[in-house]
């Protein structure tokens, strides 16, 4: 994976622009809401197709909570780790645990199953019971985690580990950021800031821009033809390698 599978804004830029007859950007729409457009592009393919993760590691902090990151949705792996930062050695898979709650300190929380079997048995950590003959009890370290509200929190028990990672789904780029845009989106994001443009325009001229506006869209929503389900197939129908390259280059773009 290297530069040459991605546009640079500029030519996107450039062509977009000349399509719409806006090159020197008099028709009310500055430069910055054109890449803001390329952006919006980019983010509903990204919840469309799954096709962009990122990377976030962290030092595990003393209240268990980790903000989620921006821009980012569908936590897909999560695990916590020895090593060092970014390099992890020995790893444990953290799991999604119910209702789990540790606001607001990371000391106490609430769960509907709690550790000590106050709340009864946990059905979804295996080898954890053990029974007397007038106590239900508890053993091992659990490794757990859930989010609320935007904010990540883990089971005391992982402070066991150092760094937890975490492996997102991204939606593009951070608002303010130059978008990176893969060659084969290309036709789909401009179709789609090209439609944005025309639907923009046709409430000041509707004579004039309702037609453009109609086809503009068929162009990008067309069921058979359309750049949009051309981008979303063809995403599909990389093979793994070239995804996995293609994550691993644009992750380390988005590595903490």
């Amino acid at each position: 994976m290297n530069a040459n599978d991605f546009v640079d804004v500029e030519h996107l830029l450039a062509e977009i622009t000349a399509t719409v007859n806006d090159t020197d950007y008099k028709k009310g729409f500055p430069k910055g809401w054109y890449i803001s457009r390329i952006q919006d592009a980019l983010q509903e393919l990204s919840i469309d197709t799954f096709w962009l993760t990122a990377i976030f590691d962290y030092e595990i902090p003393e209240n268990f909570q980790i903000p989620i990151p921006p821009n980012t949705f569908n936590l897909r792996e999560i695990y916590a780790y020895q090593g060092s930062l970014c390099n992890p050695v020995k790893t444990q898979v953290v799991y999604w645990k119910r209702l789990f709650d540790n606001r607001y300190d990371g000391q106490g929380y609430t769960a509907r199953v709690k550790d000590d079997g106050s709340n009864g048995a946990d059905i979804f950590q295996p080898n954890q019971r053990t029974y007397t003959r007038n106590l239900q009890g508890y053993y091992g370290p659990k490794y757990y985690y859930n989010i609320e509200d935007g904010l990540l929190m883990l089971s005391k028990d992982c402070q066991a580990f150092p760094y937890v990672r975490l492996k997102f789904n991204m939606m593009g780029n951070s608002i303010g950021d130059k978008p990176i845009v893969p060659r084969f989106f290309e036709r789909a994001v401009v179709d789609y800031v090209k439609t944005k443009f025309y639907d923009a325009m046709k409430s000041r001229d509707p004579r004039l821009y309702r037609p453009l506006w109609v086809d503009a869209k068929g162009d990008l929503e067309d069921l058979t033809n359309g750049s949009w389900n051309k981008a979303k197939k063809r995403i599909k129908a990389m093979d793994t390698s070239a995804k996995s390259s293609m994550e691993e280059y644009i992750s380390n773009m988005y590595h903490k």
